[in-house]
């Protein structure tokens, strides 16, 4: 059959649907679909909501206009100069942190499993440090240091946890200690430089999309899209691997590779950007977490944990401009990140009372 089709399954509950297009074929569980939608549609609306906050601000209506061709030169200079690779920004490096921690919470199979707690997110922000501090602070050696540091952080959170298999506590653990020993690696060459490439060393590790621009970040965004897609290619593995090693070993699916390229392509996501707006916290372990609760499913859907991502970023750096007076926007996740960790706790309090 060369035709595509779209019908319910007899097998899958209703709420389940498959997408066939001639020998291949993808199951969608409708709640999934429409919450996705729902959310894309939130990130456009805020999206364009966003491009008219500033100095001189524009309604929806003008951003509109602007974005379809209309507009004054110094609007659309603006609105598509300025402001547009700020919020495309927030959106792509949202969907990567959120697709990120989806991998790893789905191979841990832990929902702490996200890059911000085992290390690796630690390791690209000491690439950042080391390449400004210590070899100049180029765009290359900033992207490569960058890249480097978390791809080395993860080989050596992976090897202390490789006896206990990846998706065991030693992980967490091993993530950690990691994380913690670099921590202070970081603020010791911070220490030791002078004060002028200290407080820019400062300001490069602090989250903020205030720097961002076509020029400078374009082609580490097209990075994240490119290993995005990559990532969605493999998605069906990851959700088989979601249900055990047991069961995709005797699927015959390629464990210890697809675990690899998996790890990799988290990390890769983690370190550009890193490179693009610097570390944000929370965003990571949020997203898939908010996605699950949102879908109802008890893996990270991919998708929906972008989006989610994409939508968190995008809003918190708006809170950053227009409410707390332009707080870089990894100091607001912290902030939403604890106040949302600890609404859960209250209210898990709340149900055993």
């Amino acid at each position: 059959m060369t035709k595509t089709q779209l019908s319910s399954s007899s097998v899958q509950p209703p709420q389940s649907l498959w997408l066939r297009a001639g020998s291949r074929s993808v199951l969608i569980h409708r709640r999934t679909a429409m919450i996705s939608v729902a959310l894309l549609l939130l990130v456009i609306a805020t999206g364009i909501w966003a491009l008219g906050i500033g100095g001189s601000s524009l309604n929806h209506h003008k951003v509109i206009e602007i974005l379809t061709g209309g507009g004054t030169t110094g609007q659309r200079m603006i609105l598509l100069q300025w402001r547009a690779p700020r919020i495309f920004a927030a959106v792509v490096v949202g969907g990567a942190l959120g697709i990120s921690g989806a991998i790893f919470q789905t191979l841990t199979r832990n929902p702490l499993g996200s890059p911000d707690l085992i290390g690796f997110t630690m390791g690209a922000q000491t690439g950042i440090l080391v390449a400004i501090i210590v070899a100049g602070a180029s765009l290359a050696s900033v992207t490569s240091f960058a890249l480097v540091g978390g791809l080395l952080a993860g080989a050596i959170v992976y090897a202390l946890s490789f006896k206990g298999g990846f998706g065991g506590l030693r992980l967490i653990l091993g993530g950690i200690a990691v994380s913690s020993m670099l921590g202070s690696f970081n603020r010791w060459l911070i220490v030791q430089a002078d004060s002028d490439t200290a407080y820019g060393a400062l300001k490069a590790v602090t989250g903020t999309f205030a720097s961002v621009g076509w020029d400078t970040a374009g082609w580490a965004l097209a990075g994240i899209a490119l290993i995005s897609l990559l990532v969605f290619g493999f998605s069906k593995s990851l959700e088989t691997l979601s249900l055990g090693v047991d069961l995709g070993t005797t699927l015959g699916l390629p464990l210890q590779r697809i675990q690899a390229l998996m790890v990799l392509t988290g990390v890769a996501l983690v370190a550009l950007s890193t490179v693009v707006a610097g570390p944000i916290s929370f965003i990571a372990l949020l997203a898939p977490h908010i996605a699950r609760t949102l879908c109802r499913s008890y893996t990270s859907p991919l998708l929906a944990s972008a989006l989610t991502g994409a939508l968190l970023l995008l809003v918190a750096d708006v809170l950053g401009q227009a409410v707390l007076e332009s707080l870089p926007v990894g100091i607001v996740t912290s902030a939403l990140g604890g106040l949302y960790f600890l609404a859960l706790l209250i209210a898990e309090t709340r149900k055993k009372l």
